[in-house]
């Protein structure tokens, strides 16, 4: 399953830009004032997260932004990965302008149950969680209940660890053996906790609501079931969101219809349906299924904006004139019928004249209108351009499954029609968000700030090593990253430049306060186009509805800004888990390409090894220093080189030619060895 508008990058479609810590206010602890630890004569009691390592020791992320501080070995009994404590931090007498915490309580544990792999051991019974930072073992005082060892189970957590106590716990869920078809993303589903079914109360609640919408929804609506509206989206989605049009006026004008399904109509302040999409905050796209944020009757039924069928919608109608200046947006709530279910590749191949004679049929009656909506994306485009968006065209690399096995990786590149639908959401994200703004109506918004000088510090330290050249840019500006990724497009470095790039880039966040949008060169942007998998979206279209005067705003349980920071969150957890449930498919692919021999661009440096991808799978596997016998490396930091002691190096970007070691599910890598010739 894909996820609609897949291709968008993360600032423009909500995921992350890079695994780099995102400090917010956690659920168990008070709020902080962001200050140094090393500002202050003392210590500071804070309250973060802990990330473990396999070696015992771990550091303190504290969640106001102060810098991260290391935990020692026995700071850490009787704390997990993830887990959310409260510790004093002071400066560490052993390192200069590092950072050293002392346990202090438990504020959250991170998760209540554990997933691993049942064992035996001394006549008792185990399970070993899949998280190599938790080193160690639940103890199973009740048995592996009808399981057998070597199979992945599910425990409940019945006595944490602290001081000299150990963890024990009860299995509650057999998944199966971990070869077994489907194992692996149960695995994901269980290990983040992700919900896999509606609770009663909103199963009774969607039971009462119609297939298709009557005459009476759409009362009082502009009615636009006689206009030519299409959607366009991957070949296997089925929430369709989003529906668009073109027309030409006689003056020349070009007026852009970004129709949107008005979910915010059947999902009610109050009401069952409501709290648990909150609570969701997205759907979760794994590589094999979907967890929808709505129950399947709406997000693939009722609401999804299917052909043939009337459908309730909030319409965007943003009006160019012939030259391509934006000339003004209009909003209202709308009814429309689909004309036709597009699909990218189909859409791409009828506008390239290269369409099969079905295909040709099937997009003929709309000709006119793609070939508007081309000059209209284009107009979008190139106002983006010259603001200094930023466009990062990195390939998505998917597995491909078929009766529950994966039978191939590929990359997927962008097509044009992909890029014309997002130029037409960022389009109309923003008309909405700068509606809004302009009313001062309360609105939950999508920020993402710009980097710091030390943000980007990593990218001008690899820029000076490899001589790129970058004097009068301003890589803490959209404009001059943008003229940066510019200047090495179709060189060999571009990807590596890229890459940092997005790296330096902060995190893009739901708010309440509008702080503009840095990678889209925005000064206001909220997400309006996905309502169906997106809870803030949802809370948009409702603010929408009350500068329309269609509707009020019910009082809100909870404050938006605690949704919004919720919803944060949640996008976060997902974009682990979608990544994982990939990752992991990827790698049972590879099983069976051990000892196989590839070659592919190195793509990260440290000093135990490189990361090389490889071709033509786009798969990065882990090429340790020991495993490179021409020479003997070490990682020289300022010139972000390896160098031999005879002379050799391996820089990024590099070619290298490899052997498939050994994959290791455990710690989620494939282990390569250099090979040559």
């Amino acid at each position: 399953m894909s996820r609609k508008r897949s291709h968008k990058k993360s600032f423009q479609a909500g995921k992350s830009q890079k695994n780099k810590h995102h400090h917010t206010q956690g659920k168990g602890g008070g709020t902080h004032k962001k200050h140094h630890p090393g500002s202050h004569a003392g210590s500071l009691e804070l309250v973060g997260t802990v990330q473990a390592n396999e070696k015992g020791f771990g550091f303190f992320i504290p969640e106001d932004g102060s810098p991260d501080a290391f935990l020692p070995p026995h700071q850490m009994q009787g704390i997990l990965n993830g887990d959310t404590i409260r510790a004093r931090v002071f400066k560490d007498p052993r390192k200069e302008d590092k950072f050293a915490a002392e346990f202090l309580s438990i504020v959250k544990r991170a998760h209540a149950t554990m997933v691993g792999t049942l064992f035996k051991e001394g006549g008792r019974d185990f399970l070993k969680p899949d998280d190599f930072r938790v080193t160690q073992p639940v103890i199973l005082k009740t048995g592996f209940q009808k399981g057998l060892p070597g199979q992945k189970a599910v425990a409940t957590i019945t006595q944490w660890p602290g001081g000299k106590g150990s963890m024990e716990g009860e299995i509650t869920e057999i998944l199966g053996f971990p070869d077994d078809p489907g194992v692996d993303i149960k695995t994901v589903i269980r290990k983040y906790d992700w919900p896999e079914r509606f609770p009663k109360p909103v199963e009774a609640q969607v039971v009462g609501l119609p297939e298709n919408p009557s005459e009476t929804d759409w009362q009082g609506r502009l009615d636009l079931r006689d206009m030519l509206v299409m959607t366009i989206d991957g070949a296997d989605a089925k929430d369709f969101d989003d529906a668009i049009s073109l027309e030409v006026s006689k003056a020349g004008n070009y007026q852009l219809g970004v129709h949107i399904a008005d979910v915010s109509h059947y999902v009610k302040e109050g009401t069952p349906l409501n709290e648990e999409a909150q609570e969701r905050a997205t759907s979760l796209y794994l590589a094999d299924r979907v967890l929808p944020m709505l129950p399947h009757s709406l997000s693939d039924g009722l609401c999804s904006l299917k052909e043939g069928v009337p459908r309730l919608t909030l319409s965007a109608f943003l009006t160019y004139s012939p030259k391509g200046e934006f000339i003004k947006a209009g909003f209202a709530q709308s009814v429309i019928q689909s004309r036709c279910r597009g699909i990218y590749e189909e859409v791409q191949q009828f506008l390239n004249g290269t369409g099969s004679p079905q295909i040709n049929a099937k997009y003929a009656p709309f000709k006119t209108a793609l070939g508007d909506m081309v000059k209209v994306a284009g107009f979008i485009r190139r106002h983006r351009e010259a603001s200094g968006s930023l466009d990062f065209d990195f390939p998505e690399v998917r597995a491909v499954i078929e009766s529950g096995k994966v039978v191939d990786v590929r990359k997927k590149d962008r097509l044009e029609t992909h890029r014309l639908i997002e130029d037409f959401m960022v389009a109309a994200n923003e008309a909405v968000a700068t509606h809004l703004e302009k009313l001062k109506i309360p609105a939950v918004y999508r920020i993402h700030e710009p980097p710091n000088d030390s943000d980007v510090e990593e990218l001008v330290a690899f820029l000076g090593a490899y001589r790129i050249p970058f004097k009068g840019m301003d890589l803490t500006t959209p404009i001059g990253l943008q003229t940066l990724i510019k200047s090495v497009k179709g060189g060999p470095y571009e990807t590596v430049v890229s890459s940092l790039a997005l790296r330096s880039l902060k995190l893009a966040v739901y708010s309440t306060r509008n702080a503009g949008h840095f990678g889209l060169a925005l000064k206001s942007y909220c997400h309006f186009t996905s309502p169906i998998r997106r809870f803030p979206d949802l809370m948009v279209h409702r603010a929408l509805k009350k500068a329309l005067k269609t509707e009020k705003i019910p009082h809100q349980a909870k404050p938006l800004d605690k949704i919004a920071l919720h919803c944060s969150e949640q996008e976060r957890l997902a974009e682990k888990a979608e990544r994982e449930s990939q990752k992991v498919l990827q790698l049972r692919f590879m099983e069976n390409k051990v000892g196989q021999k590839f070659e592919g661009p190195v793509r990260h440096l440290t000093p135990y090894g490189a990361y090389v991808e490889l071709n033509p799978y786009g798969i990065e596997g882990f090429l340790p220093l020991e495993n490179i016998k021409d020479d003997l490396y070490l990682l020289d930091a300022p010139s972000m080189t390896l160098k031999g002691k005879r002379g050799s190096k391996i820089q990024l970007g590099d070619i290298l030619k490899v052997e498939v070691l050994t994959v290791d599910m455990v710690f989620q890598r494939l282990l390569l060895a250099r090979t040559y010739g």
